[in-house]
């Protein structure tokens, strides 16, 4: 849902800046005013009082000022107080457009001279992610962020240190990525107020599936709009697994304008509650700070504990950098079919830097990111305690997919990484990664890889001793009927020669959305079976996992590349 509510407001973002970010229109030699820059209106009629100082255009209405361009069967401008409306014919639409996108009302009010204005029955279409949003909203204001202020509809410091314009408040707004005329879910809220290009909040939308009321979001809800991700999304999930038992689990945001109070709890029949909690503060300039702690079940020590965490993040132009602190943070890695690591880890502290995904522009099909990592580290297990230890790393990952024909694809993705550790001179390197093809034969969906990792060295930690590895994964999907599909997905052990995992889901697709009942049977040793019932929104489909929620690890997944589309992310 948290994806869903991204695609939700990121266009009334866009559009509100739109109207924002231009330059403020005026009159022009017909109708002056001072200090403004020229106002034209056309239409197959227009009639100016120069008494009044009123202009009427009817019949394909068309006002432009700087940019920007307003289409209606009529426009009204006063010329004397710089105020705008704009009206169509019963049945019609005002449009709007400006900077190549465009946006359809019922009516229009602009205030040239302040910079309010209202728009209301929005209706849009707005291309986003890898789907579309369609909005049909009442009305929505914005204005000058100082007026907002005043108005105590935003908060922060009287001084505008961060350099925004305007504040968007939209009411009564309906949006979905459905194209359909009766969409599949939809999301209401009665306010939202949003910075654009910053961050907005939402004041407890309510989901609905078709005309069907779900729940109503507990508390008000906050997107990230400047790091075009969701960071804290809202979202229930069912699961059933051998260690927690049954369960459900819930995430949630208290948000102000910069910065948000996180919330997320997790039931499990055998565990009992857990919870994690955190507040996050944007700084500025692509920085932030987040602390929070966690209390949640240890299944090495069988015990719930709390587990601190601190940092300091930087995101900006695909630029990545993280310093972190934590304590007593719980660690999993299945490091072969023979054994599976479980331990405790501090990080005191932990800097990472990763560079943007760049495209190898000679092969025009690959792209590459440098990453570096400097830390100090201590870790226990049930059976040890280790020394802290100091270790410094370097990555190069790349990602090659190069399209053979119409229904076959290869691709590789391949992880270079080399550490060195100040005990023991130990060092370690490895080469890891899958290679293999996405490929169609009729209705039938399929992608086949081989997985290996070579590793050189040795490490003086538990935690991060990486072994060597060959495996082979096979997926297909096929249809059950109309928007029906069962996926199976099995990876082969060629070290241990025998089948170690095999996930099979259940899906329903519509054209903006996903439900998938799945199953993880887990044949490695000590492994865990599962079973969920998860909701995804096909637009924006790197949604993190809830709380507490099982994130199947499926290795034909592409990575994070902007612009990077696939159908192995349905």
């Amino acid at each position: 849902m948290g994806c869903s509510f991204n695609l939700f407001i990121l266009p009334l973002v866009l559009l509100v800046s739109i109207l924002f970010y231009g330059p403020r229109a005026s009159a022009g030699d017909a109708f002056p005013a001072d200090n403004l820059s020229q106002v034209t209106l056309n239409a197959f009629r227009v009639s100016y009082d120069d008494e009044a100082g009123m202009a009427a255009a009817e019949g394909n209405a068309v006002l432009t000022y700087e940019g920007a361009t307003i289409h209606a069967d009529r426009i009204d401008y006063d010329a004397f107080s710089q105020k705008v409306k704009a009206s169509p014919n019963p049945g019609g639409v005002v449009s709007f457009e400006a900077l190549g996108r465009k946006a359809t009302a019922e009516s229009l009010e602009y205030n040239l001279d302040t910079g309010e204005g209202v728009l209301r029955g929005v209706r849009s279409g707005v291309p986003v992610g890898n789907g579309t949003l369609y909005v049909i909203g009442g009305g929505m204001q914005y204005m000058p962020y100082e007026l907002a202020l005043e108005r105590g509809l935003v908060g922060g410091a009287r001084r505008n240190a961060s350099g925004v314009s305007f504040v968007g408040i939209a009411d009564n707004v309906s949006a979905t990525t459905c194209a359909l005329e009766h969409p599949h879910y939809r999301i209401e809220t009665k306010s939202i107020v949003f910075i654009p290009g910053r961050r907005l909040v939402a004041k407890k939308p309510r989901l609905y599936l078709g005309d069907t009321f779900i729940f109503t979001y507990p508390m008000d809800y906050i997107v990230h709009i400047d790091r075009k991700a969701l960071k804290h999304h809202f979202i229930p999930y069912v699961q059933s697994s051998g260690k927690k038992g049954t369960g459900a689990g819930l995430n949630g945001a208290f948000a102000w304008e910069t910065g948000a109070i996180s919330l997320g709890a997790a039931y499990g029949s055998k565990v009992g509650f857990e919870w994690t909690a955190g507040i996050e503060q944007q700084l500025g300039g692509g920085f932030s700070v987040e602390g929070g702690i966690e209390y949640s079940w240890d299944s090495a020590w069988e015990e719930k504990q709390y587990r601190p965490r601190v940092g300091l993040f930087y995101e900006r132009n695909g630029w990545e950098a993280a310093l972190r602190v934590t304590w007593n943070e719980y660690l999993e890695d299945r490091k072969d079919s023979y054994y599976e690591y479980k331990g405790q880890l501090d990080r005191k502290p932990e800097f990472t830097v990763l560079t943007p995904w760049m495209k190898d522009n000679a092969l025009d099909v690959s792209w590459f990111r440098l990453g570096a990592t400097v830390g100090s580290y201590w870790e226990r297990t049930t059976f040890m305690r280790s020394d802290t230890v100091m270790r410094y790393g370097a990555t190069l990952q790349s990602y090659f997919e190069y399209p053979m024909g119409q229904a076959v694809t290869f691709f590789s993705n391949i992880t270079c990484g080399a550490w060195l550790y100040d005990k023991n001179d130990a060092e370690q390197e490895i080469v890891s990664g899958i290679m293999g093809f996405r490929y169609n034969l009729g209705a039938f969906e399929l992608a086949s890889g081989y997985e290996r990792r070579d590793v050189w060295g040795e490490s003086p930690m538990l935690w991060d001793e990486f072994r060597d590895a060959e495996r082979f994964h096979q997926k297909i999907r096929f249809p059950l009927g109309k928007d029906f599909f069962l996926a199976v997905r099995g990876s082969y052990d060629m070290v241990s020669s025998a089948v170690d995992e095999v996930n099979y889901s259940l899906q329903w697709i519509t054209d903006c959305m996903k439900w998938e009942l799945s199953y993880r049977d887990d044949r490695t040793s000590g492994g865990e079976n599962s079973l969920n019932l998860s909701i995804f929104f096909l637009a924006y489909p790197n949604t993190p996992a809830s709380f507490g929620e099982y994130k199947d690890n499926d290795p034909f997944e592409l990575p994070n590349i902007p612009g990077l589309a696939s159908l192995s992310r349905r």
